[in-house]
Parts: C-alpha cells; sequence; structure tokens
C-alpha cells in the first residue's frame, strides 16, 4: 500500500507539472475544441502505457545506458516541440470550434499529437527509468504493468479534466478575447522547454 501511495503521489506531481502534455492539451482545447483535446489526451495516455510496457521489458533501461540513443532522443524531443512552438506562435487563423471534433482527420491528427508528444518527452522517459528501475525494482512484472496502467488511466483523467477546463463556456466567456494572446504563450514556452532540454546534459545511467 506504502509503495501504491508513492507511486501515485509521484505521478500525481509530476502530471499536474506544466510540460509539453500540458501546453498540448491546453492549445488544442483553445485552437480545436474539446473533442480533439480529449483525443490528444488519449495519445497521451498511451504514450504512457508505451513507456511502462518498454521500462516493464528492460528497453527503457537499455536506451537510458546509451549516450547515442539519449542524444537522439534529446534532438528528436527538441524538434517536435519547436515545431509545435514555432506554429503556435506564428498561427494567425481564427479560432473555430464549429463540427471540428467531428472530423476523424482532426481526431486521428488529435490523438497522434498527444502520442507524439508524450512518446518523444525525454522528462517523461526518465521519470520511467527511475520509478521503474529504482523505485518498483523488487515488483513482479504482473505489477508493474498494473502500475503502468494505472498511470496511463490517471494521465488519460488528468488532461481530460483540463481540457474540459479550457473549453468550458466560464473560461471561453472570460478569456475568450485572449485565445490568441495565450497560443501565442504556449508558442514561446514550448520553445523555451525545447531549446532547455536540447542544451541540457542528461547522462546515461
Amino acid at each position: 500500500m506504502n509503495e501504491f501511495l508513492t507511486v501515485v503521489l509521484l505521478h500525481l506531481f509530476a502530471v499536474m507539472s506544466p510540460g509539453p502534455d500540458f501546453f498540448l492539451i491546453s492549445r488544442q482545447s483553445i485552437r480545436h475544441g474539446r473533442g480533439v483535446a480529449l483525443w490528444s489526451a488519449g495519445g497521451i495516455g498511451i504514450g504512457i502505457l508505451f513507456h511502462s510496457l518498454l521500462a516493464v521489458t528492460g528497453i527503457l533501461v537499455l536506451i537510458s545506458s546509451n549516450a547515442l540513443f539519449m542524444l537522439i532522443l534529446k534532438l528528436i524531443c527538441s524538434a517536435y516541440l519547436l515545431y509545435l512552438g514555432i506554429t503556435s506562435f506564428i498561427n494567425t487563423s481564427d479560432f473555430n470550434h464549429t463540427n471540428i471534433s467531428d472530423n476523424r482527420w482532426n481526431k486521428a491528427g488529435g490523438f497522434i499529437a498527444g502520442l507524439l508528444t508524450n512518446i518523444t518527452n525525454i522528462k517523461a522517459f526518465l521519470f520511467f527509468v527511475t520509478l521503474f528501475s529504482v523505485i518498483l525494482d523488487n515488483q513482479n512484472k504482473q505489477s508493474l504493468i498494473l502500475y503502468g496502467a494505472y498511470m496511463s488511466l490517471a494521465t488519460f483523467i488528468w488532461f481530460s479534466c483540463v481540457s474540459f477546463i479550457f473549453t468550458s463556456d466560464i473560461f471561453k466567456i472570460k478569456f475568450l478575447n485572449f485565445f490568441k494572446i495565450f497560443e501565442k504563450f504556449l508558442g514561446i514556452s514550448l520553445v523555451i522547454i525545447a531549446t532547455q532540454i536540447l542544451l541540457t546534459e542528461y547522462p546515461s545511467l
């Protein structure tokens, strides 16, 4: 029970800390509406499950111990976040939530964006390396898979709540005039995160 509470608290702290996943859901919510944001939240949840399965099989530790793999992951993560940040900053189109969530292409695009944002997130990568190789090192694979499933579901629920807040009538009424400014702020934040990741040395474990 104590171990489960440790996982819950660590994951809660990690998922609630502003990062690429949070900024993506915020952008998807204000730019594309709740439907697309929820699909992005689903993609992030699957990304968490992906990290968990890599950790359970030991692949995550092997990758983290290879300096070349870590460098490649860092470059991919930075490049993708730079792309999201720059496109958010230079986007000048109007906001249009009408029927956009009914478009299958937008749903698929939202899901893929969430998935890519999470699986290329080097901070999420290192979180799972630490969690599974240190804190949960003495657990069997069945328990680790259950922990991974829990974190995947909890992540989806959290970001679904975030999307509901950003697409609520109260939020839109109060902040509609600031949506474009907020989107540019999100873009700048993603560029800063990408630059920070690019300049940070992540030693192999």
